[in-house]
């Protein structure tokens, strides 16, 4: 029950997030209120929604927030934090995904590889390279940085002054 109460958050936030991300109406939208008085941002992602089609899309939906706060005169700082399964579509060769996870997977890497030339980093959880997936932290696309814990990343960014944005 707790695990289809969240599999519904977050589709529909995903949801509210794709509508406006799209120009809606004449009316333009902002985020004045929250980014008043603000000239930098930063966020750690902890992201394991175990999809790649999914993970795609909060990566897509993140990448969105990071354009927009730049454009409304904000630096965002983001890190991106994957732990779990989801460790595996960010992987050279793509071993063990099936069809449709790598065409999805192959979107998702595209996607990365734009958003670290605009200073987003990525990061693998090391624990779930080695326990969950078995893979070689080698494998990883060269965009995404292997690191111990991701759980420990999360934490340490947070006591650096980072808002922690998770997906489950």
């Amino acid at each position: 029950m707790r695990a289809i109460a969240k599999s519904l958050s977050l589709t529909l936030l995903l949801s509210i997030c794709a509508i406006y991300g799209k120009p809606v109406s004449a009316a333009v939208l902002n985020d004045a209120h929250a980014l008043r008085g603000l000239h930098a941002a930063k966020a750690v992602f902890l992201i394991n929604v175990k999809k790649p089609q999914v993970l795609a899309n909060v990566v897509r939906v993140a990448n969105m927030a990071y354009t927009s706060m730049a454009r409304q005169g904000v630096k965002p700082h983001f890190v991106m934090v994957i732990i779990g399964p989801d460790v595996a579509f960010l992987t050279k060769n793509m071993v063990g995904l099936s069809y449709g996870q790598r065409e999805a997977a192959a979107h998702l890497q595209n996607e990365v590889k734009e958003m670290t030339h605009e200073g987003i980093r990525f990061e693998a959880c090391g624990v779930s390279l080695a326990d969950e997936v078995d893979i070689n932290p080698h494998d990883l696309i060269p965009q995404v940085h292997a690191v111990g814990n991701g759980f420990i990343s999360a934490i340490g960014y947070q006591a650096k002054g980072y808002a922690l944005v998770p997906f489950y």
